[in-house]
């Protein structure tokens, strides 16, 4: 695994794992939007995220996203403009 996959799956786990900060914009963000969104974040980098996770995996994924309001629509809404890992780095983390 390259050390891009390594840091794009660590920010999946977090993403899992946390909840974002108060204030930190819309959480309101469904399960298809983080599977879209983790979709599109590997795209950047040229990976398929479904081959490399499977499909239940990143369903349980996007779901746990979702619940857990885990990227905010401002984070999303400039990921998903994002055409390159560096213009994704701007958009800052997942939660703000």
């Amino acid at each position: 695994m390259s050390i891009t996959q390594t840091l794009i799956a660590a920010s999946l786990l977090f993403l899992s794992a946390c909840t974002g900060t108060a204030g930190s914009g819309s959480r309101d963000v469904s399960a298809a939007e983080c599977r879209a969104y983790y979709v599109h974040i590997y795209e950047i980098n040229g990976e398929d995220i479904t081959a490399m996770m499977g499909q239940a995996q990143l369903d349980r994924d996007a779901a746990t996203c979702a619940e857990h309001g885990s990227v905010t629509r401002r984070h999303l809404d400039c990921a998903m403009k994002a055409s390159s890992m560096q213009q994704l780095q701007e958009c800052g983390l997942p939660n703000t």
